[in-house]
């Protein structure tokens, strides 16, 4: 990334410093025309080691890691809430309940924690708020995933209730 291009705008002193030191600069000489249109023409290198790039943005990296792994059990997961919901609803079981209650906040729980991540961001609201939201985001999908393991253990689960909205009648 030490290759950076000039981003943003610079004042006209820093443009003047710019041009200035590319000027100052020795510019190999590059024939105007070439002895045959198949032998390659090498181009002029415009700076020396010496000049620095000005960049007005840090230069970013990722956190480490590919994230490719994440990216593709996130894909697969959507896909598998296809099968597991109808499933689980169709034969109401614990282990049917329990499948959905993980899936859906395992989902649910990678869509927010890519929000937070996206829009509470450190350069906005400094190093401690982000962390703060990615805990809380952590207490929240601990303790909705906790809600609906007491729920489908202690009482008729998820597949029950969804059952039971979907059979009621409305009062004449």
């Amino acid at each position: 990334m030490a290759n950076c291009i000039l981003r943003g705008s610079l004042s006209k002193p820093a443009m003047a410093f710019a041009r200035t030191l590319v000027a100052s600069q020795t510019l190999p000489k590059a024939p105007f025309f070439t002895a045959s249109l198949l032998t390659p023409v090498r181009k002029p290198q415009m700076f020396s080691g010496s000049v620095r790039n000005f960049a007005v943005s840090p230069v970013r990296c990722s956190s480490g890691g590919s994230h490719v792994t994440l990216w593709n059990a996130e894909r697969a997961l959507s896909l598998a809430l296809l099968g597991v919901i109808p499933v689980g609803l169709m034969f109401p079981s614990q282990v049917g309940d329990t499948l959905i209650a993980v899936s859906i906040v395992m989902h649910q729980h990678w869509g927010l924690e890519a929000i937070v991540t996206d829009y509470v961001r450190p350069i906005l609201f400094g190093a401690t708020v982000p962390k703060l939201a990615h805990g809380l985001l952590l207490v929240v999908s601990a303790a909705t995933l906790g809600g609906l393991f007491y729920f489908n253990y202690n009482d008729i689960g998820i597949a029950g209730v969804v059952r039971k909205i979907w059979s009621t009648k409305a009062k004449e």
